[in-house]
């Protein structure tokens, strides 16, 4: 009797077998990506084949991302054409993947083609130029704003007459479309082409476009009006600016669409720059204080948010006393204080923008906006805080030591209490604000800016936890700085002390920052020379740096033969024999491999130096560590 048949068992790959039948037969004779023939072939003609025929479409995005790239390296070689027809191709790409992709690299094939050592036939300008203006129509949102930033570059081949009308012809076409988004991208394309065709096209042929699309019917194409309207203002004279388009500015800043008028109030002092002084005084005084008192919020936000800007560009002598108003206005915001974020925007543009205001005014007038700074310094808003603390020693250059004594000094005590990410600001430019200062001055700071870290005071915990160790490296990387403005009893007193105890933070990138810093402090310590008398803060420093080299951690011995090289390089060489080399050498038998390691870098940055070069001492530490039996070791030693 025969055996039963076994049970059947589903082919867990059938569902593939099944999906076969329902292939594509183009899509399966279509060539895959391993059959393409690469013999012979350039990098741009293997490129274009996987772009025209890959059908993984991983792989073939991959190569239509790398086209420019390959397009620059095969111009600038000469052998080959440029591949327009490659570029059309793929413009009209049913991928809108693609087509992103190459509006993309339009500036990038631009390039290309500037970079070739023989000059294209006028056509391939004109057809890449072409492909532009095609994907400006394209119904990719992607697609179009790359295009519409790349006819600029593109136009800028362009040299002959007739290519320069065909692109004049594309623009009023744009300009001209019974699509509203295509006027959009029209009117935009337009701002971007201004400084490119100069100042005479600008004001026949691009300014009478641009004030016909201000006056469209739908208000998205007047706000793309109004943005246009001082980038070509810029490419223009100064004269014509005047006569043509200012009317249309102001016409724009009374809308009745507050989309528009916002338009207006964030190019206000572009469009002002394109002025002569007396045009450009008389457009804020008629256009600025409308904006300020808009019924819509949006309209007032935006032209408040850019009044800083707007007065560094009047300048002292031409900013009223209402226009430092408002901005002393925009600073108290209700300090913050239930405030939503759009006001908590407002205090921190104007944060942002009090030291371009303050260096505008000048001194002279600082006491006009000297309420709006310490309004802004206590506001609830730590990112308000922080970005004045950011900038208090710019304030202070422009005040002068007396105001910033007055004025200045209190805030930037309080900021040195503040959370660390304000404080992170203040720290950052210690010395330049320092450097500000009278020396009496400077000195009543130390203490406080010894408490930065301190464990005592907020800081890393005394059993070694680590804290915010990056504003205790902020600090460490300004000590050198503050030691050369202090004076040698602060430097005694305070800085010396406070590079001691970075020396030991917890933090290696800490203390890596401190060991370098620690040989210009200890020499500005000293005066200037190490002092005879072995006796005093910097000879208590050296003995203290000497210990560590006893001291059980390995991590402490590594620090001390880095602090070796860095007094190596301040202190003079006679002291450094002395102090340090007999302890240093005896760490050529250190039984961790990390000190001789670093042992073996210093002694070759030593040696450079004729002072040390010639001594017995480390000649034989050298030698030892050529051959010492830790690889990395030996190989540090022999260079």
């Amino acid at each position: 009797m025969s055996a039963p048949d076994p049970p059947s068992v589903s082919d867990p790959l059938s569902f593939a077998n099944e999906s076969e039948k329902f292939v594509d037969e183009d899509a399966a004779t279509t060539t895959a990506a391993s059959e393409f023939a690469t013999e012979g072939l350039t990098e741009l003609e293997l490129c274009a084949q996987y772009c025209r025929g890959c059908v993984v479409s991983v792989q073939r995005h991959f190569h239509v991302r790398s086209l420019g790239e390959v397009c620059r390296r095969a111009m600038r070689a000469g052998e080959e054409t440029f591949p327009l027809d490659l570029v059309e191709d793929l413009a009209q790409d049913d991928d809108g993947d693609v087509r992103q992709m190459v509006a993309e690299q339009l500036g990038v094939l631009a390039q290309a083609l500037s970079e070739t050592h023989t000059r294209q036939e006028d056509d391939v300008y004109t057809g890449l130029l072409c492909v532009a203006f095609l994907l400006v129509e394209d119904d990719v949102d992607g697609v179009v704003s790359a295009a519409e930033t790349a006819v600029a570059t593109v136009a800028a081949l362009l040299t002959g007459d007739d290519a320069r009308e065909t692109l004049l012809a594309q623009i009023a076409n744009l300009a001209q479309c019974e699509e509203e988004e295509i006027r959009v991208s029209g009117a935009n394309i337009i701002g971007s082409l201004a400084c490119t065709l100069g100042p005479d096209v600008s004001l026949t042929a691009l300014a009478p476009l641009l004030i016909t699309l201000s006056l469209d019917d739908q208000f998205q194409i007047r706000v793309a009006a109004a943005r246009a309207l001082a980038s070509v203002g810029a490419a223009m004279r100064n004269e014509d600016v005047e006569a043509s388009l200012v009317p249309v500015f102001r016409q724009l800043a009374r809308d009745d669409v507050w989309s528009v008028r916002v338009a207006v109030a964030n190019t206000l002092t572009s469009m002002a720059t394109c002025l002569t002084h007396g045009a450009f005084h008389e457009l804020v005084e008629n256009v600025f204080e409308p904006l300020a008192n808009d019924v819509s919020y949006q309209v007032r936000f935006a032209a408040l948010e850019n009044l800083g800007p707007l007065i560094s560009a009047l300048g002292g002598e031409r900013t009223s006393a209402a226009l430092v108003d408002h901005f002393v206005s925009v600073a108290r915001a209700e300090s913050g204080k239930g405030a939503g974020g759009s006001r908590d925007g407002l205090q921190l543009s104007c944060a942002f923008n009090l030291p371009g205001v303050a260096l505008a005014l000048g001194r002279e007038r600082w006491g006009e906006i000297r309420e709006a700074h310490a309004t802004l310094a206590d506001s609830v808003q730590w990112r308000v805080r922080r970005t004045v603390s950011c900038s208090l020693h710019e304030v202070a250059k422009i005040l002068g030591p007396e105001l910033t004594e007055a004025d200045l000094c209190s805030i930037f005590d309080d900021t040195l209490r503040d959370t660390d990410e304000v404080r992170e600001g203040a720290v950052s430019h210690l010395s330049d604000f320092l450097t500000e200062l009278p020396r009496h001055a400077i000195v009543a700071r130390l203490p406080l800016i010894t408490q930065i870290g301190d464990p005592d005071d907020g800081g890393p915990p005394k059993h070694g936890a680590v804290g915010n160790w990056r504003l205790r490296q902020t600090l460490a990387a300004q000590l050198a700085a503050v030691s050369r403005i202090c004076g040698k009893r602060a430097n005694e007193d305070f800085v010396l002390p406070l590079a001691l105890r970075l020396l030991r933070d917890p933090a290696h990138a800490v203390r890596a920052i401190a060991v370098g810093c620690l040989g210009s402090v200890l020499l500005e310590t000293c005066g200037g020379c190490f002092p005879t008398p072995r006796a005093g803060a910097a000879q208590d420093a050296v003995e203290s740096v000497k210990r560590m080299a006893m001291n059980p951690g390995w991590a402490e011995r590594q620090a001390f033969v880095t602090m070796c090289g860095a007094f190596a390089c301040v202190l003079d060489p006679s002291v450094v024999i002395a102090e340090l080399v007999p302890l240093l050498v005896m760490t050529a038998t250190d039984a961790v491999p990390n000190v001789r390691r670093e042992l073996a870098s210093v002694i070759a940055t030593l040696r450079t130096n004729r002072a040390y070069a010639t001594l017995p001492d480390l000649r034989d530490a050298a030698a030892r560590l050529k051959n010492d039996l830790d690889r990395d070791v030996a190989q540090t030693a022999r260079g």
